[in-house]
């Protein structure tokens, strides 16, 4: 990522694998429960019980998914419960879980599968928060192609603007009192 640029609620991100600027919006959560950015073409779909899916209208577009898990503890937990938390997640290794400036902390992986037959890469990302005292929440990306496409610029450009910007993701503070909308 080379820039994040402010406009008026947009933000313009130049992805250095394609050297394009894409003009991104905000996704506003389930009413602000998790806040992050993604361009502004894509489309969005949201399930009634949980998740969102997020994806371009062009040719051989990725999806990306998001579902986000709240849990109570019975105890008081520390600010270090985000990295815990990812720790505890089959196929993420210790090494690549980052504490962010923020707080949060995060891991990705790369799952390579198939669905009916047809081989697709899966990027994860992991986004673990404290809500203090006792609850902590999980934020789960995944971002799916198509195997024989995940080393086009595009795809490379994309999953590089998603990760910048999962990074940035921002949680709700506190445990309820966010807007309860659809999406």
């Amino acid at each position: 990522m080379k820039a994040i640029l402010p406009l008026f609620g947009i933000t313009t991100a130049a992805c250095s694998a394609a050297s394009v600027e894409v003009e991104m919006k905000e996704i506003v959560y389930r009413g602000g429960l998790v806040k992050f950015q993604i361009p502004k073409d894509w489309m969005e779909e949201y399930g009634s019980e949980r998740g969102g899916m997020f994806f371009g209208n062009g040719p051989n577009s990725g999806t990306l998914r998001l579902d986000v898990i709240t849990a109570e503890s019975p105890r008081k937990l520390g600010a270090n419960e985000p990295v815990a938390l990812l720790e505890g997640i089959k196929g993420v290794e210790a090494s690549v879980i980052r504490r962010l400036e923020n707080g949060n902390a995060i891991a990705s992986q790369i799952i390579h599968t198939s669905e009916d037959g047809t081989p697709i890469t899966m990027y994860w990302w992991y986004v673990g928060s404290f809500v203090p005292p006792k609850h902590v929440r999980l934020a789960n990306f995944s971002y799916t192609v198509l195997t024989s496409h995940e080393n086009d610029e595009k795809i490379e450009a994309e999953v590089e603007m998603l990760g910048a910007s999962i990074e940035r993701i921002e949680f709700f503070p506190s445990i309820g009192n966010f807007s309860n909308s659809e999406n």
